[in-house]
């Protein structure tokens, strides 16, 4: 036993390191994420992740963060606030990330917003867009305008370009889009229009019948119709089965080419407002991505990976100038300005707000077109 014992010893110093045990362990900076990967909105997250992960790829290629690898942990929070805090909880308590990117709807962001604060974790949100993120902590950023910009775009839109002077809005029951809609109904009265009807439906809803009738005998000179993708197919759906012609107007969440299959033709002619991203314009920073994004996944981009993509990027030009101490991190989103990202350029406020370029795009012949 003694001797056999000692052989072992022996050999022990004798085997170079690297082959005994577990080979060394590459030296990885975690963030976490949040989005939602399972449910009806999954759809979203899928999107965002891929241009995540094209982020990710491309990062650790050029040498990672100070010669670290970049590591996301992605949690799922289906799209509902007390998964999205959950998800939160076991990322800082399990996992110990200072920073997280997340969450994609505002709801969610809203609900882990004072957790995040209070625990001094970094939260930057790809998407979210509600009026409230703007006053929801220091540690709290996004790189989606606010929707008080959207609302007060696409009522001048209305106004300006339509003549409208009547308006019907349908529209989804939550944080963002309820935001959207009430400073979109202010600006379109201070014009002097008038809002003739005003419904609204909880998400996961398939017969909007009764609401667009109401519509259609309203008569308005267009329909203002934000929500999600799944519902929106619905309604333009059953609007075109009940003869509805008025011009309707939508928000970015239109902005996804799924919205054909789902609608077929009764998507056509539909005019919606999103924030500045061309995967067809000539910006090298925007064809390079969609080339790789292509190579990738045999598909181009949308917004919401683009938004994906933008966010990893900045989140690893702030860890990488500021370590990964959660408030050197905020520090430097602070001081980021004019980001050349595939989303447009990108600044922070002094709310950790930004103010991004939008444009709008129509829906013709099953692609979107500039309008």
């Amino acid at each position: 036993m003694k001797r056999t014992f000692c052989w072992i010893l022996i050999l022990g110093f004798l085997i170079p390191s690297g082959m005994v045990g577990c080979a060394k362990k590459e030296k990885e900076t975690k963030i976490g994420a949040i989005m939602p990967l399972t449910g009806d909105n999954a759809v979203y997250g899928d999107a965002l992740k891929k241009g995540m992960d094209l982020a990710i790829e491309e990062i650790n290629s050029e040498g990672g963060i100070e010669g670290n690898k970049l590591s996301v942990l992605f949690e799922d929070s289906q799209a509902e606030p007390q998964k999205g805090v959950s998800a939160f909880n076991k990322l800082t308590k399990v996992d110990r990330v200072s920073m997280i990117i997340g969450a994609m709807f505002s709801a969610v962001t809203l609900a882990i917003a004072p957790v995040a604060e209070r625990e001094k974790i970094v939260l930057l949100s790809p998407t979210s867009s509600a009026v409230d993120i703007t006053n929801a902590g220091d540690y709290i950023f996004r790189i989606y305008p606010s929707d008080a910009y959207d609302g007060l775009f696409l009522a001048d839109f209305a106004v300006n370009n339509f003549k409208a002077k009547t308006a019907s809005i349908l529209y989804i029951q939550v944080a963002s889009v309820s935001a959207i809609v009430k400073v979109f109904e202010e600006r379109f009265e201070e014009y002097g229009g008038i809002i003739l009807v005003k419904e609204s439906y909880a998400e996961g809803a398939k017969d909007f019948r009764t609401q667009l009738i109401k519509i259609k005998q309203s008569n308005p000179d267009i329909i203002f119709l934000p929500g999600y993708l799944r519902e929106m197919a619905i309604q333009l759906t059953q609007s075109k089965e009940l003869g509805i012609k008025k011009p309707v107007l939508s928000i970015s969440t239109f902005y996804d080419s799924k919205i054909f299959d789902l609608a077929k033709d009764a998507a056509e002619g539909v005019i919606f407002s999103t924030p500045f991203f061309d995967p067809e314009g000539k910006n090298p920073v925007v064809r390079q991505f969609v080339d790789n994004f292509s190579k990738k996944y045999g598909e181009k981009p949308n917004i919401w990976s683009g938004y994906g993509y933008d966010a990893t990027k900045i989140s690893a030009l702030a860890i990488q100038k500021g370590s990964l101490q959660s408030d050197r991190i905020k520090e430097e989103l602070y001081k980021i300005k004019d980001f050349p990202g595939v989303t447009g350029m990108t600044s922070f406020d002094k709310n950790g707000d930004v103010l991004k370029q939008l444009r709008v795009l129509k829906a013709v012949d099953k692609t979107f077109i500039s309008y």
